[in-house]
């Protein structure tokens, strides 16, 4: 099928889109530095927030704060830091409907995930804790995000961080929920409850896939000081003397070995399988839009949304890594061979994995076009994440026909992409050791912005759009 016979079959289906409701259920795939082709640590990842959780991205500049004051976020108070990094930050428009999201617009509320300039990487995943919710009380999620982002030097500090801020405050309204974090060096899996929580440092010959529960058993390296004397006094643990499995003690019973997150961990790692020593990004592109292709497991997009409790008793309906009810997908690149303004850049794609343009984000900075960033999450032409939603709920409509086609698409958009980094590297790489910075900053911002505008400028053709 030809282009042009492409974007008119868009065309006429989006005469037929009908939206689904919301639904939830993150998958993340951090792959240590011995296993991949080039010594990086890569950190892959959907956020996958429901259809009504409408996202943006977006660049935050340091900002400098004098001795004393304080930073006020949902649900306490914190002192400044003298000055924050700089970050990209992908999440929630203000007021976006979605997964635990807010209805009203405050300060260090929607942030998902993210990349800073110290190359520190950031995603989370929703799971089930025994132990209770504190409602409004503690630190919410999206500012515990943030903050990492803003204070984090690399991902064992931010491992500190988090940790320090639930054991001092409490982690508020939702207790169970897994940080992953990664830098060019080393990447960390950083499992929580309301009020502990245990890390686990992924090792450099590892894959490690999260789902929507808690991975780590008694093989934690760092965790709460009240990890096992809370464990003991409710009693889910006979005496401190025991060993403490942090999943099978502080999991929610029954939660914690459902198929619906662990074929997707397994279907990341068999994808993976074999790739030792030669892992490489677009083989993580190639996890986050698996639908079990070629397996009795395959299954095509669902017009209804695919929760946990959907799939009880069914057998022919599996939950995918690629769902289309995506906010944002992601591969961090994270090369420690290489200056941290280059060598740390995240891939970045709007909406479900299936139909995205990935483009990418330098940790050193650059802007994209502002219809990445918009804060309103009505509808409208000017929205990014609108264009591509609707891309998705046009396409899934005759995915058999239409996915192979914007899939082969997108793939050589994303070669040309790759082909024009390597060039772009190597000459921001002269420029630094030449002595100017600024130049080569420059230089991988305008690639940043060109290559988001060309994914933008795509995405509209696709749709048969025009920019207003």
């Amino acid at each position: 099928m030809s282009q042009r016979s492409l974007f008119l079959a868009f065309a006429v289906l989006a005469l037929r889109v009908v939206d689904s409701a919301p639904a939830a259920g993150c998958t993340t795939i951090l792959v240590g530095k011995s296993l991949t082709a080039d010594g990086s640590v890569i950190h892959a990842h959907n956020e996958d927030m429901g259809n009504d959780a409408v996202g943006r991205v977006w660049r935050v500049e340091p900002a400098s704060h004098g001795q004393g004051q304080v930073l006020r976020v949902p649900y306490v108070v914190l002192p400044h830091v003298t000055k924050s990094h700089s970050f990209w930050a992908s999440g929630n428009a203000q007021g976006a409907a979605g997964l635990g999201t807010a209805e009203m617009v405050r300060p260090y509320d929607s942030v998902l995930v993210g990349l800073n300039d110290q190359g520190v990487s950031l995603s989370c995943n929703w799971a089930h804790s025994r132990e209770g919710n504190a409602e409004g009380v503690g630190i919410r999620r999206y500012a515990i995000r943030q903050l990492v982002l803003e204070r984090a030097r690399s991902a064992r500090h931010g491992v500190e961080l988090i940790g320090g801020w639930i054991e001092k405050h409490g982690q508020a309204d939702w207790g169970g929920l897994v940080y992953n974090l990664a830098d060019p060096r080393e990447a960390w899996v950083v499992e929580t409850t309301t009020r502990n929580w245990v890390a686990r440092r992924v090792r450099d010959d590892e894959i490690h896939v999260t789902a929507n529960r808690f991975r780590i058993g008694s093989d934690y390296d760092l965790s709460s000081k009240t990890l096992v004397s809370h464990a003991v006094a409710e009693d889910w643990l006979a005496s401190a003397e025991d060993e403490l499995s942090f999943r099978d003690v502080y999991g929610r019973p029954g939660k914690m070995e459902q198929a619906y997150d662990t074929l997707r961990e397994q279907r990341a790692v068999e994808l993976l399988r074999g790739k030792a020593g030669v892992i490489a990004p677009e083989d993580l592109f190639v996890v986050l839009r698996d639908r079990y292709e070629g397996t009795e497991k395959y299954t095509p997009p669902q017009q209804q949304p695919v929760w946990r409790e959907d799939l009880e008793g069914k057998t022919s309906l599996h939950r995918t890594i690629s769902t289309n009810l995506t906010q944002s997908t992601f591969v961090a690149h994270l090369r420690g061979d290489l200056p941290m303004s280059v060598g740390a850049v995240l891939w970045y794609g709007v909406a479900t994995p299936s139909w995205a343009g990935y483009f990418p984000l330098y940790a050193g900075g650059g802007s994209v076009p502002e219809a990445y960033s918009e804060p309103d999450p009505a509808e409208s032409s000017g929205s990014a994440w609108w264009l591509f939603r609707r891309l998705q709920r046009t396409a899934d409509r005759d995915y058999v026909r239409t996915y192979p086609q914007v899939h082969t698409f997108w793939s050589s958009q994303h070669s040309l992409a790759r082909s024009r980094q390597g060039q772009i590297e190597t000459q921001a790489l002269a420029l630094l050791a030449e002595g100017k910075a600024s130049d080569a900053a420059s230089l991988l911002a305008a690639f940043t912005f060109s290559q988001a505008d060309q994914t933008l400028y795509h995405a509209r053709r696709l749709m048969q759009l025009s920019p207003r």
